[in-house]
């Protein structure tokens, strides 16, 4: 089995619990932690919805999220990638071709240097020759 870059939309997903969509019950069923990495990206993107809460004044929302999130980064601390020279020689490669843009072309790049199959419900989003995608949400 190989490993996987699981992207934010999962990761907010699989917070249901069994309320997830079953694909991605399934997929965290199926992959055990160990072959699961997160980019850090992905937490950045976590903080600022955390942020968006805060100024809307939804504090139980907030603190809810807050224990949340640290849940989260205690489970991937070991397993959190970081956007690496190798990472910005593949995006700037991806950016020449004129796809991995923003963020998801950060993700997408970290996916083919890391060789990791990326894992999103917006697969029109790391569209890159050479990556290997998953959408646990068909």
């Amino acid at each position: 089995m190989g490993a996987y870059l699981v992207d934010t939309d999962v990761i907010v997903a699989a917070r249901k619990g069994g309320a997830a969509p079953a694909g991605v019950s399934a997929f965290f069923e199926r992959v055990p932690p160990e072959a699961r990495y997160v980019p850090v990206q992905g937490i950045a993107q976590l903080r600022a919805g955390i942020q968006r809460s805060w100024r809307r004044e939804a504090a139980l929302e907030a603190l809810a999220l807050e224990a949340w999130l640290e849940a989260v980064l205690a489970e991937y601390a070991p397993r959190l990638l970081e956007f690496d020279l190798d990472c910005a020689l593949v995006c700037a490669r991806l950016h020449a071709r004129g796809c991995g843009h923003g963020v998801d072309g950060q993700i997408a790049a970290m996916g083919i240097a890391y060789g990791l199959t990326v894992v999103s419900g917006r697969l029109d989003s790391f569209l890159a020759q050479g990556l290997c995608l998953e959408n646990p949400f068909r």
